[in-house]
């Protein structure tokens, strides 16, 4: 029998309501963490990594946490009619700002591949997903690097008969936003517009760059990148509140604060899951795709 989008949130994602790594996603992120090196690395290089043993430590600590924030932050995106009218008419478009080693791209194509194989019904019936394609902005070239590699390795260990019939087009931004908004608008014409929009955990790093109204009015920016059906998802931890609360109240949108249980990823003592608290933004544009307006 079919899963209702209900019981695909509830049981393909978080099986007895703890998130846990799929097959593919653990496999990329193994295969990634043998290859980089160990080394003593800072914890604002473990948050933000600048080379290979930096990288290897923020995917030991904090990948498979801001996965499954995305994720968690998604389904109700996930479950929606305008997320089904993207896979099935594509094609689908992401923007990963702060993408790290495409932490929120790899959660996308994630549960798009447990849909698909919770739906039962293959990747035929989605054409829109033969032309998957990711923006990965960063100024951490490694974070790049490291990103491509395992998108690669997240679908070449997909189950074939589930998994997007080809691999999606990647392109990188190593310009910090909003700096980079006149690239992103000729992406944006070019890929048709952008179904989805993620912000995680970039704020803090942004305002200590920018004036937060300079921040403000490029993510309202993004906006006009967007498809009509597309959603914008902003990423706090519980520690920003303050300021995801005050970026929501500038660009007049709602905030929200999420709770969610994930299995601990490399598990670390006896203890296997943890339960914490974080903070998102998930609201649709309020103007139509118009990749060519000036800014």
């Amino acid at each position: 029998m079919r899963k209702t989008p209900t019981e695909f949130a509830c049981v393909e994602l978080c099986p007895n309501q703890i998130y846990e790594l799929s097959d593919s996603v653990r496999s990329a992120l193994n295969g990634e963490m043998a290859r980089l090196p160990t080394g003593d690395v800072s914890e604002h290089e473990t948050r933000y990594p600048t080379d290979t043993a930096s990288m290897r430590a923020f995917l030991e600590v904090f990948f498979a946490r801001h996965l499954f924030q995305v994720q968690n932050s998604l389904t109700d995106y996930a479950v929606s009619a305008d997320f089904h009218h993207a896979i099935r008419s594509g094609p689908v478009c992401i923007l990963d700002i702060g993408s790290g080693p495409a932490v929120a791209s790899q959660a996308l194509i994630d549960i798009i591949n447990r849909m698909i194989g919770g739906a039962g019904s293959g990747a035929a019936q989605y054409p829109g997903l033969h032309h998957l394609s990711h923006v990965l902005n960063d100024t951490s070239g490694v974070c790049l690097v490291t990103g491509q590699h395992m998108l690669t390795a997240c679908l070449e260990s997909s189950d074939q008969s589930t998994s997007p019939p080809c691999r999606p087009q990647v392109f990188t931004l190593s310009t910090a936003f909003p700096g980079n908004l006149h690239q992103i608008r000729h992406l944006a014409s070019f890929l048709g517009g952008f179904d989805l929009v993620v912000l995680s955990y970039v704020l803090h790093p942004l305002i200590e760059d920018n004036h937060l109204q300079d921040v403000v009015r490029g993510v309202n920016a993004l906006e006009r990148f967007c498809k009509p059906r597309g959603r914008m998802l902003i990423i706090q931890d519980k520690f920003q509140e303050p300021l995801i609360r005050r970026l929501a109240r500038m660009i007049g949108v709602e905030y929200r604060e999420q709770m969610l249980t994930q299995e601990i990823y490399p598990p670390r003592g006896s203890n296997g899951t943890c339960t914490y608290t974080y903070y998102d933004c998930l609201y649709a544009p309020r103007v139509g795709h118009s990749p060519n307006r000036g800014l």
